[in-house]
């Protein structure tokens, strides 16, 4: 079983550890600490990843440069050219 907990450092507390130890009684766990990273501030950080970016939600603004499908089929056809 697996089990992701997001929060922040100030909302750890002994409570937390209880919850933990109550939902995995005597057993062996494993806990990975990482920091979150907002998704979007992380794809934005390489400059021409940024303009790609910003590019493709101007397209999609002024409805240019879209495609569009009839079906899924086409567009996974599409996405495996």
């Amino acid at each position: 079983m697996e089990s992701t907990y997001k929060l922040n450092t100030r909302e750890l507390k002994a409570d937390f550890i209880t919850a933990i130890c109550d939902i995995y009684p005597d057993r062996d766990i494993e806990i990975t600490v990482r920091e979150a990273v907002d998704e979007t501030e992380y794809l934005l950080r390489s400059p021409a990843n940024r303009e790609r970016l910003l590019k493709a939600v101007d397209n999609i603004k002024r409805g240019q440069n879209l495609v569009s499908f009839e079906n899924l089929e086409s567009a996974v056809t599409c996405a495996q050219e």
